[in-house]
């Protein structure tokens, strides 16, 4: 049912070589036979090769390159137009079945004008493209479940507030698709719009997301294709558990691996974080999603026809107690005293918490995050298809980061190298890395019959 919705079609991608579609399009090539993949990099083939290459394991980023299937088109998301030629936007237009838009900036401190540029505008732009093209069967936006992490400081009596995969209006009685285009407008013209000053988002990003979602929803409707919109909302998204291979991730894409790093490079005793939570240690809760779930989510969702917003989250099972997430980073300390976590009811922007709360600003909150499309995909699948799918995460094991150490230890020397700390310092701090046994040249499932294992 799933793998052979692609078989024989053309896809367009972004984002192919970072984690989430470099992932995608891994999983993609090596469970189906589509005719054609598309796919931006900027300086082309080229470019796309040498990111792979530093991005992926030597077998599997050879297979990328060798796959007849795929098409690097040379391009820059944040160009006009991307940057292609008038052929190749024509070529789009009149080949492409599936859209699949996972580029996108994680930047936590950028400005709503900045990431009107890097967010919001190419995904308008493609979405646009898209639903003028006459083959088009269906288009995915990659967004975030904390598109509505803003709904936390709305109700403080609530410690764990559920998120529904539904659009949230920002403003009472009025349509939040038809008010997408005038905020918009106001991004462009002003850097800022009036729904975004009136609500305590934790960053300019999460709302970008979610004016990037009703814009998307507005356009979709002008076209009559609403039925043709998925629009996909991952957690924080971690190393796969499975697939490419285990403990896949990149050091820059995952935060709570950042989150580690700052715990491991923290010199003092105490770090302070806001929450209104009476007993946040046990209460407060991190989602974070293996990176295979929300590719394995998001391809089956688009095979099954699903519309609308889809949570690709650990959800209820799969979420860690701040106390076990501070526990496992703390193992990772060879400062030899740990951190301990204070707590302040003050807002979650204010000056007076430490440097790490004032960018990861959700520790000290908890989200629950509905799953209910899933849940229902799941039941419909047979039984034997729905195990060869990671549509869940594994919940079997202790929360740990011993596995992330290699970007630990990268992320920390980069931060020394920003701020001209001695690297040999960051070095000693940092734990050797864990020896993993990976496989990471093809999928542990692939067959000799599946095109990418035949490279």
């Amino acid at each position: 049912m799933v793998w052979e919705a692609y078989n024989g079609k053309t896809l367009f991608l972004t984002g192919t070589t970072g984690f989430v579609g470099s992932a995608l399009l891994l999983r993609l090539l090596s469970q189906s036979r589509p005719e054609r993949v598309f796919v931006l990099c900027r300086g082309g083939a080229k470019g796309a090769a040498s990111k792979w290459a530093k991005l992926l394991p030597e077998l599997q980023a050879t297979a990328l390159v060798q796959d007849p299937r795929i098409t690097v088109l040379d391009g820059d998301m944040t160009s006009i137009d991307f940057g292609l030629s008038d052929s190749d936007v024509q070529l789009l237009r009149e080949s492409v079945h599936f859209f699949i838009h996972a580029a996108s900036t994680i930047h936590l401190r950028m400005k709503l004008r900045e990431l009107s540029y890097s967010v919001i505008a190419p995904s308008v732009w493609l979405a646009r493209l898209a639903f003028s093209s006459r083959k088009l069967e269906r288009f995915v936006f990659i967004s975030t479940a904390y598109a509505n992490a803003h709904l936390w400081t709305q109700d403080a009596s609530c410690s764990d507030v559920q998120i529904k995969e539904q659009i949230y209006p920002l403003i009472k009685d009025e349509n939040p698709f038809f008010a997408a285009p005038n905020a918009w407008q106001d991004v462009q013209k002003n850097g800022s719009t009036a729904e975004f000053e009136a609500h305590n988002y934790p960053w300019a990003y999460a709302y970008a997301k979610h004016l990037t979602e009703r814009l998307l929803l507005f356009f979709a409707s002008q076209r009559g294709v609403l039925g043709k919109l998925l629009i996909v909302r991952p957690s924080v998204i971690g190393p796969a558990q499975q697939y490419p291979f285990p403990g896949f991730s990149t050091a820059t894409s995952t935060p709570t691996t950042a989150c580690a790093t700052a715990f491991v490079l923290h010199p003092g005793r105490s770090m302070l974080f806001a929450t209104r939570c009476t007993d946040p240690a046990r209460t407060s809760t991190i989602d974070e999603v293996p990176v295979d779930v929300v590719v394995d989510r998001t391809l089956a969702h688009l095979a099954a026809g699903t519309s609308g917003c889809v949570h690709a989250v650990a959800g209820a099972p799969g979420r860690v107690t701040i106390e076990d997430w501070a526990r496992a980073n703390n193992k990772e300390r060879r400062i030899p005293w740990h951190v301990k976590l204070k707590w302040t009811d003050a807002d979650w922007h204010a000056r007076q918490l430490c440097p790490l709360a004032r960018i990861f600003k959700i520790v000290g909150t908890s989200f629950d995050f509905r799953q209910d499309k899933t849940d229902a995909l799941a039941r419909q699948l047979p039984q034997h298809e729905l195990q060869a799918l990671k549509l869940y995460m594994d919940t079997s094991a202790d929360y740990s980061v011993a596995s992330r150490r290699r970007h630990i230890r990268e992320l920390g020397i980069e931060m020394a190298q920003r701020k001209k700390w001695p690297v040999f310092l960051v070095k000693l701090m940092c734990r050797k890395e864990a020896r993993l046994q990976q496989q990471p040249h093809v999928y542990p499932q692939d067959s000799a019959e599946t095109p990418l294992s035949e490279k």
